[in-house]
């Protein structure tokens, strides 16, 4: 951060619009992506996602879209930093300084104690800041529905409503050295005090939120009526980004297909003899693309292009679930993708000789494809505070909106910050038939039954929150996270760079789970994508399996993590199951459910 930089991955996944970034002389909230430079570098062609964010977009709260009108949704990967860029200015993604209260040491003249420091509002004066250390206030105010603002200090240390008005010097009285909200006092010249724990005394101590959006220009606030609640300036729960994540399908265009694809000027042609006139004043770029191909292979081509991608969009609006349509990719041949250097998914099915050593039961795995390559299309299209969002494929597709309670990037949006990252995985198929088998056992299904009961009282104590998502996804979220940690052990990856996908899926009209697998791929920004470690791991299958299964067996925080009470005593749900950071909890970047639904108990009694 020592350049005001942040890495592209951070942009997306941590730091987008709306988001607090401490740099290194001031904090600041990143501008929405209306404010954001008009040059962008690369743009990212992924109709599935597009449509995807489309409908969710068209059906933000109260039915108010957050699309602009008459405006088809375009993914851009943001600017990149200037070591990649020529000129004296690259662009930049905006930002405003926030929170605007700082803390400043006291001269000698004023400095009564040493533990007190100086509370003013910042100012943008250069010269003054350079004499000056200021460091920005640790508290901020907040609410669920996702706005954010100062907490307007003289208010909060004035509790004598006619002393509100005082314009005296305020300052922050540490009387420890742990930085502890109990032993921290805003002081007023004027004599007034009050503790800083008072913040956390009731949920209404700072009043109304007022709806506050700093990261939009010109539309800042809106009408709420959520209590303002504090939150320290670094805390995780400032920001949780709405992610929408794609695995790329492979597309079969012929070489001058691509080609042509990647030239807006032949989408313009109407007729062949267009094609002429298009290339008499085109660049020589364009003119190469298309050297040695008669005009009536062009307009072929480019017809042929038209068609597939009229029908790749039929085909997009008609799926009810983006893990559908990779479910079936995966599993539908023996090869998947191609071999091209620039394939975006390319993989083949292992037959079970070669990942079967038989030194344990794997008689629950029906197929394993390892991925060569795939290509992870991912975009930022919203983010909520205080508490993450579902989502948005927990539920039915056709009948999702966006969480109630998040915010948007922009005014209007007209296109959203995405990113494609390359990798390697595999893919592990679960037989329906042997799961369903094994729900018949009593102790199974008690295994399951206590979980969802678990589930269900949590579940109804929330808002907008998803149903039990069923057996099937639970032990298939929980064989996951074993297989993570023990990759994580014994293939030297961290484990944050690692990540899954889970499917759990039942046929149309159906709500009997029939298609269970797991994704788990290891993805960078870059084309080149990983090294072929993790994709090792797919032909060793059965000794991770023996030996995650033996982990599991015992965790350190047993028997407490193996109890799992019910009904819940309070809201805290430790993964709603016998799962800690001892067994089956992994880094949350690297799970889709944030380490919920997870259950050590149930695995072990399927599989042993």
């Amino acid at each position: 951060m020592a350049k005001d930089e942040i890495r592209l991955s951070q942009l997306i996944q941590t730091f987008g619009p709306g988001s607090i970034v401490d740099l290194p002389k001031v904090s600041v909230l990143i501008r929405g992506v209306s404010d954001w430079p008009s040059w962008r570098p690369k743009k990212i062609r992924e109709r599935r996602l597009i449509f995807y964010l489309t409908k969710l977009l068209r059906n933000a709260e109260g039915g108010e879209s957050w699309l602009e009108d008459d405006v088809e949704l375009e993914l851009w990967e943001p600017p990149l930093n200037e070591e990649l860029l020529q000129g004296p200015n690259p662009p930049s993604v905006p930002a405003v300084v926030f929170p605007r209260w700082v803390t400043s040491p006291l001269n000698e003249e004023g400095a009564g104690t040493s533990n007190r420091q100086k509370l003013e509002r910042y100012t943008a004066n250069e010269q003054k800041r350079r004499r000056e250390s200021k460091t920005p206030i640790r508290w901020v105010g907040a609410c669920a529905n996702g706005h954010i603002q100062d907490i307007d200090w003289r208010w909060f240390v004035h509790v004598n409503a006619a002393e509100q008005n005082c314009q005296q010097d305020l300052f922050i009285e540490d009387r420890s050295s742990g930085s502890d909200p109990q032993y921290i006092d805003v002081v007023c010249a004027c004599g007034a005090k009050r503790p800083l724990r008072d913040l956390y005394a009731s949920d209404r101590v700072l009043g109304p939120c007022q709806g506050r959006r700093p990261w939009l220009r010109r539309a800042g606030t809106q009408e709420c009526d959520e209590a303002l609640k504090p939150m320290t300036r670094g805390a995780i729960n400032n920001y949780y980004s709405q992610i929408l994540r794609l695995i790329a399908l492979p597309e079969d265009p012929d070489e001058l297909q691509q080609r042509i694809s990647q030239f807006p000027v032949f989408r313009q042609i109407e007729t062949k003899e267009e094609i002429a006139q298009a290339l008499k004043f085109s660049e020589a770029d364009v003119k190469a693309a298309v050297s040695g191909h008669s005009e009536d292979e062009i307009w072929e081509a480019i017809q042929e292009l038209r068609r597939r991608e009229g029908a790749e969009d039929q085909d997009a609006n008609s799926a009810p679930n983006p893990k559908e349509a990779e479910f079936e990719v995966f599993t539908s041949s023996e090869k998947i993708g191609s071999e091209a250097l620039n394939a975006r998914l390319t993989g083949r099915r292992l037959q079970r000789e070669e990942w079967d050593d038989r030194s344990v039961d794997a008689e629950c795995i029906k197929r394993i494809v390892e991925i060569r390559r795939l290509c992870v299309v991912s975009a930022l299209y919203g983010f909520t505070r205080l508490e993450p969002a579902p989502s948005p494929f927990d539920e039915n597709f056709e009948e999702i909106t966006l969480e109630v309670r998040g915010q948007p990037l922009a005014e209007k949006v007209r296109w959203l910050p995405a990113m494609e990252q390359f990798g390697e995985g595999f893919f592990v198929q679960i037989d329906s038939a042997w799961f369903k088998e094994k729900l018949t056992d009593t102790s199974i299904q008690q295994a399951f039954g206590t979980v969802e009961n678990r589930y269900n009282i949590w579940q109804s104590k929330q808002a907008n929150r998803s149903p039990y998502p069923g057996h099937a996804y639970l032990f298939a979220h929980s064989l996951s996270h074993m297989l993570l940690e023990q990759i994580a052990l014994e293939a030297g990856y961290p484990a944050t760079s690692l990540n899954e996908r889970i499917y759990a899926l039942s046929r149309p009209g159906s709500t009997r789970i029939s298609k269970i697998g797991i994704l788990i791929y290891a993805a960078g920004s870059g084309s080149q994508g990983t090294l072929g470690g993790l994709l090792q791991q797919a032909s060793r299958f059965t000794g991770l399996l023996g030996r995650g299964l033996e982990r599991m067996s015992i965790c350190g925080n047993d028997p407490i993590c193996s109890t799992a009470p019910t009904p819940i005593a309070n809201d805290d749900f430790s993964g709603f199951g016998a799962a800690c950071h001892g067994c089956l909890f992994t880094a949350e970047t690297s799970c889709e459910k944030r380490n919920m639904l997870l259950d050590r108990n149930s695995l072990l009694r399927m599989l042993t």
